[in-house]
């Protein structure tokens, strides 16, 4: 799997500088390939996020899993992730909600599709977003940092950003991606949330 993979992360680095709309409170990830995830160390079964809620927005949506096709461009082959049109994607090679690693989500925004993620710029600094398991288990996550990735002529910094964004990370994160401005595809929105603490029941 890791030839379609290396193919994607060349499309997703055809984006310009970033601009950063929420100060950066996370560090950022080595580069690693990542692997096809079914189950934990201890061989238990994984539950996949199947709805995002996010109050702040009003968004509330189903969520499938997203692999990728290939397409043959002159002499190369190139990948390309196979966009649901009404449902959020969960990038099927990413984490899943609870495993401590990069949980990776995209979305159609005003422009084209179902338009999931048409308010997702409207997400502020500490707001929550709930995944939903196949499990029915809820994880919360709060909005930590904001970039927005301008597309054409990209700077290496934009091309390292990208391939950075959707990898592996040493603690659990949440990655949402889509499209921006809400009314055509010029740049890429990217907005990444921590687990909400889980506070202790009052006594």
């Amino acid at each position: 799997m890791l030839a379609p993979l290396a193919g994607l992360l060349v499309m997703l680095s055809a984006c310009g500088d970033i601009i950063r709309v929420v100060p950066a409170d996370t560090p950022t990830s080595q580069i690693t390939a990542t692997p096809q995830i079914s189950e934990t160390p201890t061989g238990e079964a994984l539950h996949h996020p199947r709805r995002i809620v996010a109050e702040a927005i009003n968004l509330d949506a189903p969520v499938v899993d997203m692999g990728w096709q290939v397409s043959q461009q002159g002499d190369q082959f190139i990948s390309e992730w196979a966009m649901p049109e009404n449902e959020a994607g969960w990038h099927r090679n990413s984490a899943v909600p609870g495993q401590g690693s990069n949980v990776v989500i995209s979305g159609h925004n005003a422009s084209t599709g179902g338009q999931v993620f048409a308010a997702l710029d409207d997400l502020q600094l500490g707001d929550e977003i709930i995944l939903e398991t196949d499990q029915a288990e809820l994880i919360t996550y709060r909005v930590v940092e904001k970039n927005i990735i301008r597309t054409f002529a990209a700077s290496a910094e934009a091309q390292q950003y990208l391939l950075d964004v959707t990898q592996p990370t040493p603690r659990e994160q949440l990655t949402l991606i889509t499209c921006w401005p809400s009314w055509t595809n010029t740049h890429r929105l990217i907005v990444i949330a921590l687990p909400a603490p889980v506070l202790p029941p009052v006594p």
